[in-house]
């Protein structure tokens, strides 16, 4: 006679319960995670990040221009990019996507500024290009919590801290190297005339 078995081996049992662990745990990564997203779903934006700054600086670069610019009525050195290193600030000229923002202009000024004291990084738009008093700038992008701002040009096959002062031979791309919170952040663009 044949014993007819019923009920589960110990074998059966605790593969079965092995499966119900993992299958568990998997769960609870899975709604940690969810948790996690919804959260930062909710809470407010930062004022802006490191990659929203360097995008908008990105647009900026794609499509400069060599005009003649004018300060008080007195006329500006041309150079593509002119670096003010006393006043830490770079500053060029760019076709703007939208002239009617700021006056009907399509060619716009644009200024990136670091001001140490304050601890940020400033990207500002002026629509006076051959302004009779000092230009009006506007604030595009503002990036807080950076200690430290270094812009470098790549020239020649090398990164320089200062510009090309020859229109002819501009600038092939701008890398701005920055300090926040603690953590260094590299953006680097290339120039039209330096894609290949």
């Amino acid at each position: 006679m044949s014993k007819q078995q019923t009920g589960l081996t110990l074998i059966e049992l605790m593969v079965a319960m092995a499966l119900t662990a993992v299958l568990g745990v998997m769960l609870a990564a899975l709604v940690n995670g969810w948790l996690k997203v919804r959260e930062r779903l909710e809470s407010p934006a930062e004022t802006g990040t490191v990659l929203e700054f360097c995008l908008a600086l990105e647009r900026r670069f794609d499509s400069p221009a060599l005009r003649r610019l004018a300060e008080q009525r007195l006329p500006l050195a041309t150079h593509w990019l002119d670096w003010q290193a006393d006043r830490s600030q770079l500053l060029w000229v760019s076709a703007a996507a939208w002239p009617e923002v700021d006056g009907g202009a399509r060619l716009q000024r644009q200024r990136l500024r670091f001001e140490a004291r304050e601890q940020r990084l400033l990207l500002e738009s002026s629509a006076g290009l051959y302004a009779a008093a000092e230009p009006r700038w506007l604030l595009r992008e503002q990036l807080s919590g950076v200690t430290a701002a270094q812009v470098l040009f790549y020239q020649g096959g090398r990164w320089l801290a200062w510009p090309s002062d020859q229109p002819a031979r501009p600038d092939r791309g701008v890398r701005v190297q920055i300090q926040r919170d603690g953590a260094p952040y590299v953006c680097t663009f290339a120039l039209p005339w330096g894609r290949s």
